[in-house]
């Protein structure tokens, strides 16, 4: 295969094994299969990544948009090779920290750099579409806006009514539920 692998660059490659969690040999296989996906010039929209986001088992679609926006780095409405790459190994093989950010960006609906209620709310009403009512272990049904007040009165450590990256990375190591899901999500 010399320099290349599939049509990707050894440099390519490279760069792709020293920024994500797969090695060269599983970079062929994705690249192989994203080919396939991609209907022609190696990117992917968005009838195509919620294909594939369908097949791996995730049916909602606000959660497909959420997860394109996320994914789409350089918010070209496309998803290219390296981007798809970067994604998924957040998803399946990052680690904790990774997966915070990955998760706050998923929150942070508008991109500014802060989650507000009102994104809280779209983001807990699509879980709700996707999961159900929320449940605890005793058989509580949680109130919806009950979720975001504790929510905001665990994480905004200055009361502005947003939260930071930062205030969601110290919030969310502070709890343990939230760092043993991380751990299951490997």
């Amino acid at each position: 295969m010399g320099n290349h692998i599939g049509s990707l660059k050894k440099e390519e490659v490279e760069q792709l094994v020293s920024s994500s969690h797969f090695d060269a040999k599983e970079l062929k296989s994705l690249f192989k299969d994203f080919k396939k996906d991609s209907p022609g010039g190696g990117v992917i929209g968005k009838t195509e990544f919620r294909d594939i986001m369908t097949q791996m088992g995730i049916a909602d679609t606000f959660l497909h948009e959420l997860l394109f926006n996320v994914f789409d780095k350089n918010k070209d409405n496309t998803i290219n090779f390296q981007e798809f790459v970067c994604g998924l190994s957040v998803i399946t093989r990052g680690t904790p920290e990774e997966k915070i950010e990955f998760a706050f960006s998923l929150y942070d609906l508008d991109g500014n750099g802060y989650i507000t209620k009102k994104e809280m709310e779209s983001i807990l009403e699509s879980m709700y579409r996707l999961v159900g009512p929320f449940v605890t272990c005793s058989g509580k049904r949680l109130d919806q806006q009950d979720m975001i007040d504790d929510f905001f009165e665990k994480m905004d450590d200055n009361g502005d009514g947003m939260i930071s990256l930062e205030e969601y990375k110290r919030g969310t190591l502070k709890n343990p539920d939230i760092i043993q899901g991380l751990k299951i999500i490997q």
